[in-house]
């Protein structure tokens, strides 16, 4: 198992992320986010948090007996031939779902710069 806080510290580090606001989307104060890149273990939860702040897998931290990281390995690796079957029918649902989901996210993006218009109006 990799040294938990450096190396959370080497990837902020490398990514330019700013601690304060993994500190602040994680709920935490920015001084014990120092405090934890200090140290070598770290509660579970809490790694999870943070490595969903700044974008990775929290299995990145620990290493399997081949090398290998979960991003690494195929489908074929793991389960043999990995054909998937879908029909025709399938993939337009799917696409259609896409493109709802995609409406969804434009219309709560809309409502957050109206809010945020509303806030500053008022400022």
């Amino acid at each position: 198992m990799k040294n938990i806080g450096p190396e959370l510290n080497r990837i902020m580090t490398e990514r330019r992320i700013v601690r304060k606001d993994i500190a602040k989307e994680v709920g935490i104060t920015p001084t014990y986010l120092s405090a934890i890149v200090r140290k070598n273990s770290i509660d579970c939860e809490l790694l999870d948090k943070i490595c969903k702040a700044i974008g990775i897998s929290a299995s990145y931290f620990f290493d399997d007996t081949h090398g290998n990281h979960v991003s690494d390995i195929s489908a074929t690796t793991l389960f043999g031939n990995a054909n998937v079957n879908i029909t025709q029918g399938e993939v337009k649902m799917l696409k259609e779902l896409l493109a709802e989901k995609e409406r969804t996210i434009k219309i709560l993006m809309a409502e957050r710069n109206i809010d945020r218009a509303e806030n500053e109006s008022k400022i």
